[in-house]
C-alpha cells in the first residue's frame, strides 16, 4: 500500500486538531457537582453546638444548590451557587432557604485539587424568624 505524500500533512493536522479539542473539553469546569464527604466540623445553631460527620452537596447546572449537613440532626439548606474568585477551587453559596425557607446568608465550599470533591465548607446563615445565627465549619478527612 502506498501513501500519497500530499495527504500525510493534512491527516496529521486533522489528528492534532482533534487532540487539542479533546484536551480543551476535558479542562473545562464542571457545570454541576454532586459530592458526599465524611469529615469533622461543628455547626452552631444559636447557642447549641453539634459535631458534623458528613456533608452532601448538590450543585445544579441552573445555579441552584442543595446542601445537607449530617450531624446528630440533619440540616438542609438550599440556595444558589457560583464560582468564586479562585475559579479553580472555590464555590460561593448564597443561602436563600432551608426546610422552612426562612434562612438567609452564605458561605464558601472549597474543592479538592481535582475539583471533583469537597475539602472544606464554611457557612454563616441567619434564621429570619428567630434572628439566630447558624454557622458551620467543616473539613473533609
Amino acid at each position: 500500500m502506498r501513501i500519497r505524500s500530499k495527504l500525510v500533512p493534512s491527516a496529521v493536522i486533522t489528528f492534532l486538531l482533534l487532540l487539542i479539542c479533546a484536551g480543551t473539553a476535558m479542562a473545562q469546569q464542571p457545570k454541576s457537582l454532586v459530592a458526599t464527604v465524611n469529615g469533622e466540623g461543628t455547626i452552631k445553631l444559636g447557642k447549641e453546638k453539634f459535631p458534623i460527620h458528613a456533608v452532601v452537596v448538590k450543585l445544579f447546572e441552573d445555579g441552584k444548590a442543595e446542601l445537607n449537613i449530617i450531624t446528630d440532626i440533619t440540616v438542609f439548606v438550599s440556595g444558589t451557587w457560583e464560582r468564586g474568585p479562585d475559579t479553580e477551587k472555590t464555590i460561593d453559596f448564597k443561602i436563600t432557604g432551608g426546610s422552612a425557607s426562612n434562612l438567609n446568608g452564605g458561605g464558601k465550599l472549597f474543592l479538592t485539587d481535582d475539583r471533583q470533591s469537597i475539602s472544606a465548607l464554611k457557612l454563616q446563615v441567619t434564621n429570619k424568624l428567630t434572628n439566630k445565627v447558624i454557622s458551620a465549619d467543616f473539613v473533609a478527612k
